[in-house]
């Protein structure tokens, strides 16, 4: 009887022996509680056991990297300093220890980390680049307006700065006039003048000409300066009018700023005057024309038109200046902007 105890005893204490886990104890600091010490704790209540459910499986942990063999006695500072790393750099290569003071013999811990090939960025696709194309169009016209007196003819140089896109659209858009009149010349072309000033400044300076745009409010369209109140139909000088009618036509094609100028100016080059039509200024034959058009507009193309004429109402192409020559011209001799 106490022969067969005997083997019994040491069966399960070999057994013992090789089941237990390698625990990682720090000796020093470890600290002994007399049991009868210990303050009864009551147990807890039992909760409600929640009904049964499968449980789900645990994925299983990839290891990257070269790995060491977990062998008894071993705890995780010893295997840091064995490969020459600090504990708290281990545990970072091995998030899948979920204890870090429990480790089997047999288990896998992570030494050095896998190389990493930084994954090659997918190329972007490539984007054209937008294209942009300039003209200048320049277009000269001589102005018969000898029914204001001697000396009022003009000779008028209309030009068109424009940027068009790839598909022909207006992108930017810039006209001016130069108006040439005889009082540009004093002297000039009279061999019996006595005043050579300007001939001989000229060789030199070069005439000091400014265009409509350049002379700004100078210009006076609006009659502000020379009779002290504006008093023509839209009250807007003329850089302003041509600023709004610029507006307009951008992201227009030039075919669509003529289809727009065909339709809705009338014989005279200015769109129809539809903010106008009980003003006494204007004239019979404009209201009549005006009322003519109207019968084949839609309510959106009133409303434009009353937008437009409300802050623009000179001509765009009538023997004064020629802006939709000027922008024909322009697209026809545009090149490739390079930049």
């Amino acid at each position: 009887m106490k022969k067969t105890l005997a083997i019994i005893l040491s069966a399960s204490l070999v057994l013992s022996a090789t089941a237990l886990p390698v625990f990682a104890v720090d000796t020093t600091t470890s600290s002994t509680i007399p049991a009868e010490s210990a303050a009864p704790v009551a147990a807890p209540a039992a909760p409600k056991a929640p009904a049964a459910t499968k449980a789900p499986a645990t994925p299983a942990t990839v290891i990257k990297g070269d790995t060491y063999t977990v062998v008894s006695g071993d705890v995780l500072w010893k295997i840091a300093q064995k490969h020459n790393m600090t504990t708290e750099a281990l545990i970072k290569l091995n998030p899948q220890l979920k204890n870090t003071n429990l480790i089997f013999p047999g288990d896998k811990i992570v030494v050095k980390a896998a190389a990493v090939t930084p994954a090659t960025p997918a190329a972007a696709p490539a984007v054209a680049a937008k294209k942009l194309y300039q003209g200048i169009g320049m277009v000269a016209n001589y102005r018969d307006n000898s029914a204001r007196g001697a000396n009022n003819d003009n000779l008028n140089i209309t030009t068109a700065t424009v940027l068009f896109d790839d598909k022909g659209k207006i992108v930017d858009l810039e006209w001016d006039v130069l108006e040439i009149t005889p009082a540009m010349f004093p002297g000039w072309m009279d061999p019996k003048a006595t005043d050579k000033t300007l001939y001989k400044d000229a060789q030199t300076k070069g005439f000091p000409w400014e265009t409509k745009r350049e002379e700004g409010y100078a210009y006076d369209m609006t009659h502000l300066k020379s009779k002290g109140a504006a008093d023509n139909l839209s009250k807007s000088e003329w850089f302003v009018q041509l600023d709004i009618y610029e507006d307009l036509f951008k992201g227009m094609t030039v075919a669509e700023v003529n289809d727009w100028f065909a339709k809705y100016c009338g014989p005279d080059g200015r769109p129809y005057k539809l903010a106008y039509l009980t003003n006494e200024k204007i004239t019979a034959a404009d209201k009549a024309n005006a009322e003519k058009a109207m019968a084949t507009f839609t309510d959106a193309e009133k409303k434009m038109l009353v937008d437009v004429t409300t802050g623009a109402t000179m001509a765009l192409q009538d023997p004064h200046s020629r802006f939709i020559d000027a922008l024909n011209k322009a697209y026809d001799d545009q090149k490739e902007v390079k930049y």
